[in-house]
């Protein structure tokens, strides 16, 4: 969890425990713990933002301020004249008010901001984004029959260590990415925004690290149902030690890819277009499956495969000069791997089979 929001569970609990059992003189100022509790939570959300698994603990500090704010302005009773129904609607309110604490806590536990580790290698991490179009090839995803394909392709590599800037977020288009990966796993649309605010240990558009005069390649292709940074703990690992790596945002394949014009493909339905495309490229049949319109008579991989062919012509013009300034001459394109995640792995094998003379060209 962040800092803030580890200090506002604590505040919470200090104050659950103040109201339950009654202080000495020395503890008095813990008094004080359900302002400094409503205090933390304001200050979380401006500083770093509110998200749904905090509510609880908002909600909290709110009941414990207003219970605060009445026991402090109300005529105070002894103990002994209180009715036992009043009794026992304290010894109530506590029991709830431990649960809502439990809530509070296993809620921001399981579903964290979390952090990428530190990787291991001697180099930092740069990371740009590109948008290619591919011209001669339609976009089958698309019912518009003069779409041409298009990708999106975030490019990671070795940097100087000691870059300052902040850190890039872990999914730029977060809010396209996490409310199609909530639809996929039938949640709440907004269960999976807290990844908006996950950062990870690269950094935007600075120099590649001149230490090497080039760097070997790996492609890297998500899973059905994935997205280009699903992986990013195990590419951050790989560039801190020398590799440039590519993912690849393939419509089709990925949850939902944005463009920089606002359009965006969502993924078909896995079971009823998906998985059909699919089984044909490993067992076709007849009548072969119709995507849009088209006919797919060797199934979706082949299609997909055909990206990674694109990609590389693309990262060949990036290498003799790219409009970023940061790649040229960089790329050791005759070194080239390809792996990918599940359906990622299966669509780099396809593509190796068609590139025998691009470079070394593994999936995994």
């Amino acid at each position: 969890m962040r800092p803030i929001e580890t200090l506002l569970l604590v505040a919470n609990a200090l104050t659950f425990f103040v109201f339950l059992v009654p202080l000495p003189r020395v503890v008095r100022p813990m008094r004080y713990m359900a302002p400094v509790a409503v205090l933390l939570a304001i200050a979380q959300m401006l500083i770093e933002g509110l998200r749904w698994q905090m509510a609880p603990a908002y909600a909290l500090s709110g009941l414990f301020f207003l219970a605060w704010s009445l026991q402090n302005i109300a005529p105070k009773r002894r103990a002994a004249e209180q009715k036992p129904k009043h009794r026992l609607a304290i010894s109530l309110a506590a029991v709830l008010g431990g649960l809502a604490l439990a809530l509070s806590i296993v809620l921001p536990t399981l579903l964290p901001v979390f952090r990428f580790p530190k990787p291991g290698g001697p180099y930092a991490i740069g990371t740009a984004t590109y948008h290619w179009t591919d011209a001669s090839r339609r976009e089958v995803f698309s019912v518009d029959d003069k779409m041409c394909r298009e990708l999106i392709a975030q490019v990671w590599y070795p940097a100087k260590q000691g870059a300052s800037s902040s850190r890039a977020p872990y999914l730029q288009d977060s809010g396209t990415v996490t409310v199609a990966l909530a639809r996929l796993l039938n949640l709440p649309g907004f269960s999976l925004n807290h990844l908006r605010y996950v950062a990870t240990n690269a950094v935007v558009s600075v120099p590649v690290a001149a230490d090497q005069p080039r760097y070997p390649v790996l492609i890297y292709l998500e899973g059905l149902t994935g997205y280009r940074q699903q992986n990013t703990f195990q590419v951050e690992e790989l560039v801190s030690h020398g590799y440039i790596v590519v993912g690849i945002d393939q419509p089709g394949a990925a949850a939902s890819v944005s463009f920089p014009d606002g359009h965006q493909i969502p993924l078909p339905s896995v079971n009823t277009a998906m998985q059909p495309l699919i089984h044909q490229s490993l067992s076709p049949v007849e009548p072969a499956s119709l995507l849009n319109g088209q006919t797919m008579p060797n199934g979706i991989l082949p299609y997909f495969a055909q990206d990674v062919s694109f990609a590389l012509d693309q990262l060949a013009s990036l290498n003799n000069a790219d409009p970023k300034r940061l790649l040229t001459g960089k790329l050791d394109l005759p070194h080239t791997g390809v792996f990918g995640m599940s359906l990622g792995g299966m669509v780099g094998a396809e593509a190796c089979q068609g590139l025998p003379d691009r470079g070394r060209c593994y999936d995994r």
